[in-house]
């Protein structure tokens, strides 16, 4: 996902990440996980946003990895109200 995730950052415009967030929404098998997608989704337009204006750009291997690290320790916090 991390690979996706950056390869769209990188290569592709706002509005086909908008198009990737709306299929993960749909394709979400469950109302939170719904919410965690939409939430994310959210989160990557607005980090597509700040590249489009920064003077300089990471390499998608950079976003990569950083997607990756923030994905894993997503998943190893405990989810919010246990």
């Amino acid at each position: 996902m991390a690979t996706a995730m950056a390869r769209l950052l990188c290569r592709g415009d706002a509005a086909e990440l908008g198009e990737a967030i709306e299929r993960w929404l749909a394709e979400a098998p469950t109302g939170p996980l719904r919410q965690q997608y939409e939430a994310l989704g959210t989160q990557l337009l607005e980090l597509k946003q700040a590249l489009a204006q920064a003077s300089a750009q990471p390499t998608e291997q950079e976003l990569e990895l950083a997607l990756t690290m923030m994905l894993r320790l997503a998943a190893a916090s405990p989810a919010p109200g246990k």
